[in-house]
């Protein structure tokens, strides 16, 4: 199972995050390659950070058990994109790292 993690997320409420939510998992099931066909595929998660200071500045997204299946690892380079627009497009004064 794919699993995101958005690191370093300023402070933004539950609506935000479901708006994120909903966007990360469409940019996903974008890249048609991997297979993945809605929510119940992957695990989007949205750790806290103990330390307030810088966050939101930049943000970095973790994709992690991309390479469970030998075919997806190619994909990489057409996935981060998409996921690091997703989140750009809620935080886009942001530097986001995908």
């Amino acid at each position: 199972m794919l699993v995101i993690k958005v690191w370093c997320l300023p402070e933004v409420d539950e609506e935000k995050l479901q708006s994120l939510w909903r966007d990360v998992v469409a940019s996903v099931i974008e890249v048609k390659e991997l297979g993945l066909k809605n929510e119940h595929d992957m695990v989007v998660l949205f750790p806290p950070d103990r330390m307030r200071l810088g966050l939101g500045e930049e943000i970095i997204v973790e994709i992690n058990n991309l390479s469970t299946k030998p075919e997806r690892i190619w994909v990489c380079g057409r996935l981060m994109p998409q996921v690091g627009k997703a989140v750009k497009k809620h935080f886009p004064s942001a530097y986001v790292v995908c």
